[in-house]
C-alpha cells in the first residue's frame, strides 16, 4: 500500500508541475487624499500596504505607477481662479520613498524654469511613458518618465509591504505648491496555481489506481 501511495504522489506530482495556470499579476491602488499648500515648504503623505490588499499576492514587486493631483500658480490661494503671474515651475520637488528605502526622484527641483503657464491636473509617472515629465518648459497633465535619479523599475523585485512615502517640497517663497492626491498603483508577482482541469486529472488518476488495487485485493481472496 505504502509503495502504491507512493507511486500515486510521483504521478499527482508530475501532473500539476506539467500542467499549472498562466502567472497574472495582481494590483494594488492606494490613495492618499490629504491636501496641503505648500509654499517654500515640504511635507510628506504616506499609504501603507498592509498584505491583505486585493491584489497582493506574493507581494513581490513587478511595476510601480503613481499619479499625482497638483497646481502651482501664482499667488496663495488653494483654488482656482489664480492670479495671474509667474508660476515658477522649477521650484516643483516630489519624490517616492518605497518601504526598502529606495528613493526615486519624481521631479527633482529646476526641472523646469519659470514658466509661464499655470498648471491645474494629475501628473502619471510610468517607466513605459514616451517623454521625461519635463520635455517642454510648462508642466503638461498625462503619463511620463520620472526626470530621476532613479526610475521606478528601481522597486521591481522588492516586496511592496510596508510604508510608502511621497515627498512634497515647494522650494521658494511667495508662489504655493497646492498638493490634492496622490495615488499608487503596485503590480505584483502571482505564483502559478494548477489548472482546475489538471485537478480532475489527478483526482481521476488516484481513482483509478486505488479501483485496480482493490480489483487485485478482491482476486487474490
Amino acid at each position: 500500500m505504502t509503495r502504491t501511495l507512493r507511486s500515486i504522489g510521483y504521478a499527482g506530482l508530475m501532473l500539476v508541475l506539467g500542467s499549472v495556470a498562466p502567472v497574472s499579476a495582481g494590483v494594488i491602488t492606494l490613495t492618499n487624499s490629504t491636501p496641503g499648500l505648500f509654499d517654500a515648504s515640504s511635507g510628506t503623505r504616506s499609504v501603507t500596504v498592509t498584505g491583505a490588499e486585493l491584489g497582493y499576492d506574493t507581494g513581490i514587486i513587478t511595476d510601480v505607477n503613481i499619479s499625482i493631483n497638483f497646481a502651482k500658480a501664482d499667488g496663495e490661494a488653494f483654488d482656482a481662479p489664480y492670479p495671474g503671474g509667474t508660476p515658477f515651475h522649477n521650484e516643483i520637488h516630489f519624490h517616492l520613498t518605497g518601504p526598502s528605502a529606495t528613493l526615486v526622484h519624481l521631479i527633482e527641483p529646476n526641472s523646469w524654469g519659470a514658466g509661464s503657464i499655470q498648471f491645474d491636473g494629475t501628473i502619471t509617472f510610468d517607466d513605459a511613458g514616451a517623454l521625461v515629465v519635463n520635455f517642454g518648459p510648462n508642466p503638461v497633465a498625462g503619463t511620463y518618465r520620472p526626470t530621476g535619479p532613479g526610475t521606478l523599475g528601481a522597486y521591481n523585485g522588492e516586496l511592496a509591504l510596508g510604508t510608502w512615502d511621497l515627498f512634497i517640497q515647494d522650494t521658494v517663497g511667495a508662489d504655493a505648491l497646492r498638493f490634492r492626491n496622490f495615488e499608487l498603483e503596485i503590480t505584483t508577482e502571482a505564483a502559478p496555481v494548477p489548472e482546475p482541469a489538471s485537478l480532475l486529472l489527478l483526482g481521476s488518476g488516484i481513482a483509478g489506481v486505488l479501483a485496480r488495487r482493490k480489483r487485485r485485493m478482491s482476486a487474490a481472496k
